[in-house]
């Protein structure tokens, strides 16, 4: 996984652009100079005590070419928690590419950044999405009623949270870390 910085922000948007990420969330709908602009003005780097969006690029390891992105969102009311999101392309979906990212960037989230809690939504149609959690360790929650917003339209998504504690108990802490990919 890559940062996604000012440098290579353009990559993030030509990804965002793909109208079938649209299906199951909603993006940005800026040009790429404005995105770029957006980028620089978020945080430069992850660390205990950190509060805003950190984004990275997937890059898998047979391709230069990103696969998809993933982010984790830490906000300033509440700081001992963080939420993910993520996408893959079409191309690269079924290979276990997110499953590899989420356990990354949890581990960033609760080793670099010290957070006690995670988050993740989604819609309850994203079976696939559904089972990525599941495998990283996410504990369904239940459902927020209108939730998100896809396509202009409210929907409900469903939660999922991990525990910092569960996750140390859990074995799955030593995973690859995020600079592990390659760049």
């Amino acid at each position: 996984m890559v940062p996604v910085t000012v440098e290579n922000a353009r990559a993030l948007w030509t990804i965002l652009q793909q109208p079938d990420l649209r299906t199951y969330q909603d993006l940005p709908s800026v040009s790429a100079p404005v995105f770029t602009e957006m980028v620089g003005r978020r945080p430069k780097h992850l660390h205990a005590g950190a509060t805003g969006r950190f984004e990275w690029l997937i890059y898998p390891s047979h391709t230069r070419r990103p696969a998809g992105w993933i982010s984790l969102r830490i906000a300033e009311r509440d700081p001992a928690s963080g939420e993910i999101g993520y996408s893959v392309v079409r191309d690269h979906r079924g290979r276990g590419v997110a499953t590899e990212a989420v356990r990354a960037v949890i581990e960033a989230g609760f080793e670099d950044a010290g957070l006690g809690r995670l988050n993740a939504y989604c819609v309850p149609e994203n079976a696939a999405s559904r089972r990525v959690l599941e495998r990283a360790g996410f504990t369904y929650e239940g459902v927020l009623p209108h939730g998100a917003t896809v396509g202009g339209t409210p929907v409900d998504v469903l939660m999922h949270r991990l525990e910092r504690e569960a996750w140390l108990q859990s074995g799955n802490s030593i995973v690859m870390p995020a600079s592990g990919y390659p760049a």
